[in-house]
């Protein structure tokens, strides 16, 4: 029997899994607002900043597909969270990284702890919101997580400037925040485990992709189009880096994450009345960055981590309510896994691609690049054509 959530305590299990995620995203968030100059620092090339963040994004997103199926199965969704976000604790110790190579196991780490999670965090908003909004409920969580996003980069910044420059530092400052995160997460599961819990949902089924449908399947390539579109902060920052002082970059990005907040929640009240049609925001944001970041000059390359928190907002709050949109409560981390394993698996082919297409030289390198995402944006709005349609014929 599926429990009934009062308004009240969805947008209270809204609130707390917000503040979860705001305390996460300082440590993670402000760690990797200068981890690409951290790895060129030990000596990582372009293509190896970008092959590093897209494995580290296929780790945190392809592993969520078994991850999910795991939590729908079992409806131990407090387990997988509480151990998911235990890896954050990996962040901190970046700050005893001796070469690059340690620095991005390490990064992997956090981000399988990333894959353990979300799944079972996504499920339980879309449970204790039900009667909130998807659209509305992952706003004001993104809302939240991103205000926790541009503190990191703040925090980072400030412990950089006090330590004259010293980036491990900066890392070894994070643990505070990394407790905090845990302590916040108990304070959740003993509020909400009623709601959230094998016994208040429906019945688990099988594993089978069949309760998927055609238009999950349509959406996911519009999303992996997008995706591989998409510039990551990583590379735009290695390219920035000499550029500006050290301390400038995590402002810049903390000013991209601010960006993100207001662009998630915006679109995700947008989402609740438009629904599917708010995409075509998506797709236009998600080319702007490599349009901007053409030309290495400082300014440019500034504004395009500013309109990379255009994208990320637009992504991180629509993404999500579709899938919840999209398919049945009873296999909904299940859902989320798929939807990640192939988001993950795009940010793979987009970033590595991209990487390797700068290292060509500033002559060629971002001309392919901004052309590259503008041709995987076209071909991605070709195909929300196509879903739209197919949703307006159902």
């Amino acid at each position: 029997m599926i429990v009934e959530v009062p308004r009240r305590v969805g947008y209270y299990g809204i609130l707390l899994f917000g503040l979860v995620s705001l305390l996460a995203d300082i440590v993670y968030e402000g760690g990797r607002s200068v981890v690409p100059e951290f790895l060129r620092d030990l000596g990582a090339s372009a293509a190896a900043v970008g092959l590093v963040t897209g494995l580290g994004e296929l780790v945190g997103y392809a592993l969520r597909f078994p991850s999910g199926f795991l939590a729908d199965q079992s409806g131990k969704y407090w387990f997988f969270l509480i151990l998911g976000y235990s890896f954050i604790l990996f962040i901190p110790t970046l700050a005893f990284a001796g070469g690059w190579e340690l620095a991005a196991l390490l990064v992997f780490a956090e981000r399988f702890g990333k894959a353990v999670r979300a799944p079972s965090r996504d499920t339980a908003i879309s449970i204790v919101a039900r009667n909130v909004g998807t659209g509305r409920a992952f706003g004001l969580h993104e809302l939240l997580d991103q205000v926790g996003a541009v503190l990191g980069p703040l925090l980072v910044s400030a412990a950089i400037a006090f330590s004259m420059n010293n980036v491990r530092f900066s890392f070894s400052v994070l643990i505070v925040p990394a407790l905090a995160t845990l302590l916040v997460l108990y304070i959740a599961y003993v509020k909400l485990r009623g709601y959230v819990s094998a016994g208040s949902l429906p019945r688990k089924v099988p594993l089978s992709l069949r309760g998927l449908n055609k238009r999950f399947w349509t959406y996911n390539l519009v999303a992996a189009l997008s995706v591989v579109g998409f510039l990551h902060y990583s590379l735009i920052a290695y390219r920035v880096g000499g550029l500006v002082e050290p301390w400038i970059i995590p402002l810049l990005f903390a000013a991209a994450m601010g960006i993100d907040a207001l662009t998630a929640v915006t679109l995700g009240f947008a989402y609740d009345h438009f629904k599917m049609k708010v995409f075509w925001i998506i797709i236009l944001a998600s080319a702007l960055p490599a349009i901007f970041a053409v030309k290495c000059d400082a300014v440019l390359l500034s504004i395009a981590i500013l309109t990379y928190g255009i994208g990320m907002g637009a992504q991180e709050s629509i993404y999500r309510s579709v899938v919840a949109d999209l398919s049945p409560l009873e296999m909904r981390a299940t859902a989320y896994g798929v939807f990640n394993t192939i988001y993950g698996l795009a940010w793979l082919v987009g970033g590595f691609t991209m990487g390797l297409m700068y290292d060509l030289g500033a002559a060629v390198g971002p001309w392919l690049v901004a052309s590259f995402c503008i041709t995987c944006q076209l071909t991605a709005a070709i195909s929300l054509t196509l879903l739209l349609r197919t949703s307006r014929s159902g």
